[in-house]
């Protein structure tokens, strides 16, 4: 996100606030793809230069509101898991709680119907600031294992956030029809996806 030209760093806040608010709504009446800058500069009573000085383009508009929204999702499955101290175990209901919480949240879920996919994938997986909240999640949980041998030698962590965004994503735009209820999706994840990461 770009940074303003001028006024207090307060006033800055509330504007970038301001314009994330009114994409997020433009996103969910108009849809990702048709949304346009001019669109979010007039839902927010702003000029779209004014849209321009704080973010560059669409997309990062776009991931603007997806990391806002992720902060709040992320905080929520820390407050979940806030019990698990089993890396695996962490991994597997983190995966689970992401699963059920994402497709509650608009500016979140509208990420994976089938007409935005191709449009967001991209941005979704290759986005580090996605993956720095990811990390700030799951680290906590994942150093003390890699420090006590729990980890597999070969794991590295951003490689395997990656993969698990991956699994989430696939997951919330094709469910699966082998796996339907939690407990299903609980057994899978522990047979298929923690003997690649753990001991």
């Amino acid at each position: 996100m770009a940074s303003a030209a001028n006024g207090t760093a307060t006033e800055a806040a509330e504007v970038q606030e301001r314009l994330l608010d009114s994409a997020e709504e433009c996103f969910a009446r108009f849809g990702l793809t048709k949304t346009t800058m001019e669109d979010v500069a007039k839902h927010a009573g702003l000029s779209r230069a004014t849209v321009y000085r704080y973010f560059k383009n669409r997309d990062e508009l776009l991931m603007g509101v997806v990391e806002r929204e992720s902060r709040r999702t992320a905080e929520q499955i820390k407050l979940r898991l806030r019990e698990i101290r089993n890396p695996g175990e962490y991994i597997v209901e983190g995966i689970l709680v992401a699963l059920a919480e994402i497709p509650q949240r608009p500016a979140l879920s509208m990420l994976f119907v089938a007409d935005a996919v191709g449009a967001t994938s991209r941005l979704l997986l290759t986005s580090e600031r996605l993956v720095a909240i990811a990390l700030e999640l799951v680290l906590p949980v994942i150093e003390p294992a890699r420090k006590n041998g729990l980890l597999r030698e070969n794991v590295e962590v951003g490689a395997m956030m990656e993969w698990i965004f991956r699994i989430i994503g696939s997951y919330l735009t094709v469910p699966s029809a082998r796996a339907r209820s939690e407990e299903e999706m609980r057994g899978l994840l522990r047979t298929m996806l923690l003997p690649a990461l753990l001991q």
